[in-house]
Order: structure tokens, then sequence, then C-alpha cells
């Protein structure tokens, strides 16, 4: 019987034992934030073990540990809080950074530095920011973040090409910076998922860039991408997005009726016989051609890490529908990263896939300026559309563009595939060798496809298309890097030294092919396999660069007050001659910093908490050119004629100058970097010098020489110089509500100083009109054209002009309504002597303005990014006025009548002739300022509103970008970057390889940005 109580008394202590250890489990939730809110990829670590897990993209984060464990939170350049559980289950944490903006790590390029030891000028922005971006392109997270850092793009398709300026603009062959992906070398970052980005940091001065020598004279942007957290248990993330694209702004055109009566009032004032009669169709193709489009992005990560490893895994699927009709664009990213520990080796690799697939609308341009007395469509018609009648056009025929955009298939197909794998081994304490390896593998697929069809008028045998035509354009890029580094660090004393010596070889090897056949059995043949007989054209080549180097760096502080940092590297490229050296150039650069809120005598309590000063001064190298552009080419077309008999030949056509090399940028910059007001302020100022020299440029020869072309040669110089300043406030309150503040503003100064003839920008319509130019003293690509003063109103007032009175032919030739030009040279004579600059399009200042805020479970962000007092050519409203053969903007309404419509400055309609009303003016230059609302998001936690246990975070947010737009520019969009690589023809129609910087500001029917409305969810598990 005793047995038998004994035994129920055990059965009891057990389970009482047991519920007691199950009760001292807690499982705590919570968030953690610094004063701008969530901090993704906080450690969070149980103290004394190995048990731990990492913040999810809004910083929130799970785990279960006893009641009476304490946790550990930490977070690299934030100091480390340690916090008694004491059986809590929620635990909100606030990290503060150890002395604002100051103490955070940067990548520096080979390494990592703490931004308060950094001696260059650096900007970083981080994955909160990042992760705001709802299209497909991360560079637009840069714009209005960085100050001294500009975005351009050539238009507002998906996934439309952008350039980034750094500083200004210092080339006049190739403006685009370095970028760096995991320390593999990139052409572009457009491929990359935004959301697999942690930070992006953007070297900006010699000084700090030195260390990739002749591939960053326009900056480096350094692109690390997520790789998890080691000690976290696997935690899977989703991210669902989806909205519309709409159309923002749209263009005033003329209707049916009024584009009759605009062509019967040009006929009058032309003198040209006929009269045209209303067919009665009111068309409106713009509103045919701008379209809502739809915006889908799903993704998901698992990351997760044991004990010195850790992993990351993403997949993304991003579909968008252009606001244009036959445009659109996918893109599939796939990423594994990961990295391992073994004792004194450490092993980091990254691995990604990206597809990007673009149907674009090459003829978009004219779309949306097709006849509105057409019609949309016409079944009865061989392709199912209708021509525009000739004696629209003066019996030219006219082109039905809306057409051609549904008939033509313009789609390229973009394969990428990034590796890199990173191997260290700790040789000692300090000491430390590694070799990194990155393959960056890129392959390229267009189709260009024309159906036979029909758009002549019933009079004319023009615009037909009788045989079909399709070209295949293939492209393969394989470039590898390798890079060996040794790294010795030591502290001894008030000594730190960091010391890095390395080398470089980069491989680029680039295949193209391209075949265009013609008379295909069928419209619905997508390839060119198996019609080698019907092949019309051909095309393609290989071409091989090679780039050597050795480099060093050494970083010196004594006592955590004065700094020094200085690189040299040498750079052997086989893009110049090895005769003479001319293939190798040294690059050095020094700069020193000095901490004065370290000095003993600083006041430990007072309005600023640091102050850092720096300065330096580099030199960087530019071998931004094609490939063997030093050497001659034969042409094998050079036939000869002996005896009446044509036989073919080789000659050399075109001059090269064999002793071309490196452009030079010399760099002089001082900056300083304070905190202020308990750290809540952080600012950084800067001042910058640059001059360019032996730069590149084009230069035209004599006719005599037998070359019709320019010679590539070291002719130019330029000098950029600007002012910086970047200021984030961050308001840490202990209550509901906090915010951060962050504001750019750079300005830039750009001129041309050396150059031995002026060189021209892209021609923007058939008559060869250029309006960019370039000119010693002027900044670079400015407007170059006449100044008007009105119009003239009377016969009268032109027999008055003194502009004309030396000019009899001129005078006889012009009427009322034409352009009153400025004579500037005086002598009573209009020609091209009196051209001069008409605009700018480099502005005076940029500048940004964020806000991000959270109050309890809400959370919301702003984003606005202007600039000021640049100027845009309105190529669309020019080519729009006296040249395009279809619809006219509804300005010309007012066009100037004689005894009609005398109140007016607009000129008369016209078609181009002798008096040149058709010639680039300033009538043409509008004021491109504006200030934009880039981005707003509302978000709202819902973890607490769904409570499923295996949910540790859920987040819906609602996103607009492009929300409104403050400028007085007539056109689609003020924010003009470049006409798309000129307007003229390559083989097969491609675009000429013209540098961005030669069509800067002008808007030639550039695509139009779309309004973005988005609806996402966020979670974790």
């Amino acid at each position: 019987m005793k047995r038998n109580h004994l035994k129920k008394l055990m059965v009891l202590l057990v389970f009482v034992y047991a519920n007691t250890a199950f009760a001292q489990q807690a499982t705590v939730t919570g968030t953690v934030s610094d004063a701008e809110g969530p901090l993704p990829g906080v450690n969070i670590i149980e103290k004394g073990t190995t048990n731990g897990v990492t913040t999810d993209f809004d910083g929130n984060y799970t785990i279960t540990v006893p009641s009476d464990a304490t946790l550990i939170f930490s977070y690299i350049g934030y100091k480390p809080q340690e916090i008694l559980v004491n059986g809590k289950n929620t635990i909100n944490i606030i990290l503060e950074q150890d002395s604002a903006l100051l103490d955070e790590v940067v990548v520096v390029g080979f390494g990592s530095q703490a931004k308060v030891d950094v001696t260059g000028a650096i900007s970083q922005i981080k994955q909160r920011e990042i992760k705001q971006i709802v299209n497909a392109d991360p560079t637009n997270a840069l714009q209005g973040r960085l100050a001294g850092v500009q975005i351009e793009s050539s238009g507002g398709e998906p996934a439309a090409g952008t350039n980034v300026i750094v500083r200004g603009i210092s080339s006049l062959t190739n403006t685009f910076p370095l970028y760096v992906v995991d320390g593999t070398v990139v052409d572009d970052i457009t491929f990359l998922n935004p959301k697999d980005i942690i930070d992006i940091q953007v070297l900006k001065d010699a000084t700090s860039a030195a260390i990739y020598g002749t591939r960053a004279a326009n900056g480096v942007i350094i692109v690390s991408t997520n790789r998890g957290s080691v000690n976290s248990a696997p935690k899977v993330s989703v991210d669902i997005r989806s909205g519309v694209n709409t159309v923002g702004n749209s263009l005033d055109l003329l209707n049916g009726p009024e584009f009759v009566a605009f062509l019967n009032q040009r006929s009058a004032n032309e003198g040209l016989p006929g009269n045209i009669t209303d067919p009665g169709v009111d068309t409106d193709f713009q509103d045919l051609t701008l379209n809502l489009g739809v915006v889908q992005d799903y993704g998901f990560n698992i990351s997760g890490g044991g004990e010195g490893s850790s992993y990351f895994f993403s997949a993304n699927y991003y579909d968008e529908e252009a606001i244009v009709i036959s445009s659109d664009f996918q893109r599939i990213n796939v990423r594994l990263n990961s990295r391992f520990n073994f004792g004194k080796f450490t092993i980091e690799e990254s691995f990604s896939y990206n597809q990007r697939d673009f149907t674009q609308n090459p003829f978009f341009g004219n779309n949306t300026f097709t006849a509105p007395v057409v019609r949309a469509t016409a079944p009865e018609r061989l392709g199912g559309f209708e021509a525009i009648d000739s004696n629209l056009f003066d019996g030219s025929g006219g082109t039905n563009n809306y057409a051609l955009a549904q008939l033509t298939n313009d789609q390229t197909t973009q394969r990428n595939v990034l590796g890199n794998i990173n191997l260290k081994y700790n040789i000692a304490e300090g000491l430390t060798v590694g070799i990194n390896y990155g393959v960056d593998y890129r392959n390229n697929y267009g189709n260009f496809f024309r159906p036979t069809f029909d758009l002549s008028p019933t009079d004319q045998e023009v615009n037909i298309n009788e045989a079909n035509d399709l070209t295949e354009v293939r492209g393969e890029i394989i470039s590898t890097n390798i890079e060996p580094t040794i790294n010795y660090k030591k502290t001894f004393g008030k000594h730190d030294i960091d010391i890095l010596l390395g080398g470089a070889r980069q491989q680029i090897d680039n295949n193209s092919l391209a075949v265009q056949v013609e008379g295909l059995p069928s419209n619905n043949i997508t390839n060119i396999a198996g019609f080698a007989d019907l092949v019309l054209n051909t095309g393609g080549g290989r071409f091989l660069s090679r780039l050597f180097s050795a480099f060093g760096r050494v970083n010196y502080k004594f006592d955590d007050k004065y700094l020094f940092t200085g690189i040299i590297r040498r750079d052997a490229t086989s893009r110049f001659s090895s005769e003479n050296g001319l293939n190798t150039g040294v690059f050095p650069s020094f700069s020193a910093g000095w901490i004065m809120s370290n000095e003993d005598w600083w006041p430990e309590e007072g309005v600023v908490n640091t102050l850092k000063l720096r300065g330096g001064y580099g030199e960087l190298g530019s071998q931004n050119i094609g490939d063997f552009v030093f050497q001659s080419v034969l042409n094998p077309s050079s036939n000869v004629s002996f005896n009446n008999v044509t036989a073919g030949g080789f000659a050399i056509t075109s001059l090269v100058d064999e002793n071309i090399t490196f452009e030079t940028a010399r760099s002089l910059s001082f900056g300083a970097d304070a905190s202020l007001f308990d750290n809540r302020l952080a600012v950084s100022a800067d001042y910058f010098v640059r001059n360019n020299d032996d730069v590149l440029a084009a230069v035209s020869v004599p006719s005599t020489t037998g070359s019709a072309t320019p010679v590539i040669q070291n002719a130019a110089s330029i000098r950029n110089k600007g002012f910086e300043l970047q200021a984030n406030y961050n308001h840490n309150s202990s209550g509901d509500f906090d915010f951060n503040i962050g504001f750019t503003f750079a300005t830039i100064n750009n001129e041309l100083t050396d150059l031995p003839n002026p060189l021209v920008g892209p021609s923007i319509d058939e008559e060869g009109n250029t309006p960019n130019r370039f000119e010693v003293g002027q900044p670079l690509g400015f407007f170059f054209g006449f100044r008007n003063d009105g119009i003239y109103k009377s016969q009268a007032e032109i027999d008055s002009d003194p502009g004309v009175a030396n000019d009899p032919e001129r005078r006889a030739i012009l009427q009322p309504g034409d352009f009153r030009r400025i004579d500037l040279d005086g002598n009573g004579i209009i020609d091209n002597d009196d051209r001069t600059n008409i605009g700018d399009p480099i502005p005076d200042f940029t500048y940004g303005l964020t806000f991000n805020g959270a109050y309890k479970n809400w959370d919301f962000g702003l984003a606005f990014n202007g600039v000021q007092g640049n100027e845009i050519f309105n190529a669309t409203r020019f080519t729009g006025t006296f040249f395009l053969d279809g619809n006219k903007f509804g300005y010309l309404r007012d066009a100037f009548v004689l005894g009609q419509n005398e109140d007016t400055n607009i000129p008369r309609a016209s078609l181009p002739n002798d008096v040149g009303n058709q010639l680039p003016s300033d009538f043409y230059v509008e004021d491109g300022s504006y200030l934009r609302l880039r981005s707003i998001e509302i978000g709202y936690d819902l973890t607490k509103v769904i409570n499923i246990p295996w949910v540790s975070n859920a987040r819906l947010f609602y996103n607009m970008q492009n929300v409104f737009t403050i400028t007085g520019y007539s056109g689609y969009d003020p924010e003009v970057g470049s006409t798309p690589s000129g307007t003229g023809g390559g083989f097969f129609g491609a675009p000429v390889n013209t540098p961005p910087i030669f069509g800067r500001g002008v808007d030639l029917r550039a695509q139009p940005r779309p309004r973005t409305f988005i609806l996402g969810i966020q979670a974790s598990f």
C-alpha cells in the first residue's frame, strides 16, 4: 500500500517538475528599431548560448528562451544592449548609434572601414530605403538621397536605361560609374532584385575610389547583397505587390478638324495650291497609345545560419506593363549567398541568375502624333490599318506610326549569371591573405520582325512592306575578375595601421552576331533557322580586352584623432598601344583627417558632439573607349578598277591616333562630418574641384587626309567643381512617435576648358539640326542656336529691322509671323555667326528631402527630389511644329495669321524653308526645374491583428510613385536625361553608339514616366 502511495508521489513530482520546466520557457516577440525606424538584420542571441535569431525586414523577431534568460541585441554601428527577459513576452528595443553616422561601417573597396576613420567622400543608403522601390531598377533608390549623385534616364518605359552621374560629367566618351556587386565588377546593376540588397555605397572622390584605378574616374558604386546571419534560425519571408501604372501627364494636341485647318492655313501661308476637306474622322492616337498597365511583383527568401555560417536564398518574379502600347517587361531573379568559417578559413560565395524580357515600342515618339484624321483600324487593308492620304502632306505621303507600333515586334531577352567566391586565410594575428574570383556572364537575344503590310495612300506607292523581314541579334559577354590580396592590421600603443596589397586581372570577351532575312513564307515564323537562302544582311564580331593591375593602400590612425590614407594603383590595359608605355598608368591618392572632437580640450557637453575635418588629393585614369580604337582598320569594300574591270580590294579609310592613352582626373576635395544635439543631427559637407585632362574626343581632320571620319585623340580638358551638403535628423523618443528627416543639396559648375574644335551632338530631325554643342568656356552640351525677339507682326517691321538691313535676300523672303532673329554681331545680316548659347542642360543645384516616421503600428515615408536652374530643349515641340508629318501641338491654335490673329508670339504655320523658322532657337528652350514627390508609402503592422503563432511578422502597405511634379515644363516630364544614344541608324536600325552626354537635356519624344499605385503585403515565418 505504501509502495502504491510512493509511486503516485513520484508521478506527481515528475509532472510538477515537467510543468515547472515548461513554464520556465518563454516565447519573446518584439521590434528592434533606431531613430529612423525598424532595423533589419539585428542579431538577438541568448547570452551564454548559440541560440539566436535576426530581425526581419521590418525589425520584428521571435525567440524562445528561458524566462530568466538575458538577450543580447547587437548591430554594426550601434551600441549593443543586454535585456533580462524576466518572464516578459514582448520586448521592443531602440538601438542607439555609437556616434551618429560617424561610427557606421562602410565598404571602401577590398574591405570595410568605420566611417569615423574614412578620409574620403563616401555616401551610403541602406536596405530600409532601398525596399521602398517598387520599380525594376535599384538605381532609382539613389535619386535625391545622396548629395552629388544624379540619376538620369532616357524615358519612362519599364527598365529604361539609367545614367548615374557622380559629381558632374567629366568625359566625352563614357559617363558611367564603376559598379561592384559583392566584389565582382559588372556593367550595371539594373538586373538586381532590389529586395536582395543590404546597402549601396558610392565612392565619390579620387581619395576613396583610387583603389579601383582606371575604371573609377566616374565614381564607384558598391552593392552588397544579403548573406543571412550567423546563429539564427531559418526564416522565410514573402513579399507580394500588385498595382497599376497610370498616365501622369498628357500633351495638348490638335483634334481632327483643327489639324485640317492648320494644314490649310500652312498651305495658304506657303502659297501652295489646294484646300483639304475635313474627312470627318477625329482619332485621339495619344489616348489610344497611352493606357493603364498592371504591375506584379512576387518574391520570397529564406535565410538563417549556424555557428560561424550563414545563408540567404531568394527568388523573385516581376512583371510590368507599360502605359505605352506594345511595351512591357518581365524579370526573374534567383540568388544564393552563403558564408562559412572553418577555423582560420573564411569562404563567402554569391550566385545569381537573372532573366529580363523586354517588348518595346520603338515608334512611341511618333505614335501619339499620328494624323488624327485617320481611323484607328482598317480591317479591309493588308495589315489591318489605314493609310494616310498623300494630299494631307502635299503629295509626300505620311506614316501611320500607330499602325507600325501594332504591326512590328521588337523583343529582347537578356540573361545574366553572376558568380563570386571569396577565400580568406588568417595566417597570424592581424595578417590575412585572400583571393576573390568573379564571373559575369551575359547573353542577349534580340528579335525584330516586320510582317507584310500596306499603308500606302491610293495615289502613292509608299509605306508598303511587300516582303516580311526578321532580324535576330545574339550577343555574349563573359567578364572574369581575379583579385589576390594580403592585408595586415596592427594596433600598438596609440597607433593603428592597416596595410592592403593586391593585384587584379580582368578579361572581357565580347561576341556578337546579327542576321537579317527577308521574304519568309509566313508572318507566323519567329526565327531564322532554315532560311539561309533568304539572308539579306549579316554582321557581328569578337572583341577581347584585358586589364592587369597592382595596388596598395595604407590607413594610419594616431591617438584616435589623426588619420592618413594613401593609395596607389598601376593599371595596364589592352585598349591602348603598348608602345612607349601608353597602355600603363600609375594613379596615386593621399588624404588626411582630424577628429577634433577627440581632442582633450573638446567640451564634453555642447551642441556639437563630434566633428571631423578631412581633405585629400587624388588621381584617377579612364580607359572608357572601345577596343582597338588606336589601330587602323582595313575596309574590305574598297573596290578598284583596272582596265574597266572592277576588282575587290582593302584600304584604310579612316585615320587613327596610335598614341592615345588614359584620361587623367585630378581631384582636390575638402569635407567635414559632424553630429549635433546629442547625436540626433548628422551633417556632412564637401567642396571639390576635379580637373580632367587628356580627355578623349573625336577631332575633325582635314579632308585632304583622305579620311571622312574624326580621329579619337587626347584633346580635351573638363573642369567640375561643386559643394555638397547632406543632413540627417533622428527623433528618437520613448513615446509612440519617432521620425527621421533627411536632406541633400549639391551644386555643380561644369566647364569645357580645352578642345581644338567645337563638337556637336546628335541630329534630332531630317535636316540634321543638332542643338547640343561642346565648346571651350561653356558647359558640356549647352544648347546652341538663335535668339529671338518675338515675331514680325507686319511687313513694316521687317523693312525697318536693322538686323536684316544688309541682307536683302533674307528681307525679301521674310513674312509677318516669322521669327525676328537677334543680330548678335550687329552686321545687319542674320547668319550662323549669330548663333549662341541659348540654354544649359546642367542644373545649378539638385536637392532631396526624405521623411520617415512611425506611430504605434503605423509607418509612413515620403521622398522628394528636385533640380533647379537647368534648361530643356523641347525637341518634341520642335519637330512637332515644322517637321513631323503628323499631328501638331495645341499651342499652334494660336499661330500667327495676318489680319486674323496678330496678337501672338507663336510663329506662322510653315514648312521648312530658307527663312529658317525650323532652326534651333530659344523658342524651344524651356525651364527644366522641378520638384517631385517621388514616392509616398504608408504601412500597418498586422502581426498583433492576425495573431497567428507561426507568423512572426505581417505588414500591409500602400505605395505611390511619381505622385506629383511642380514644374513649368510643357512636355510629358521634366526629368529629361538624354536622347537615346543618337538618333541616326546603325546596323539594322540599331542606335549609333553615341555617349549620352551628347544628347543631354534634349527631350526627343521620350516615353513619359507613369504614376504608379501599389498595394502589398510582407510577412515572415
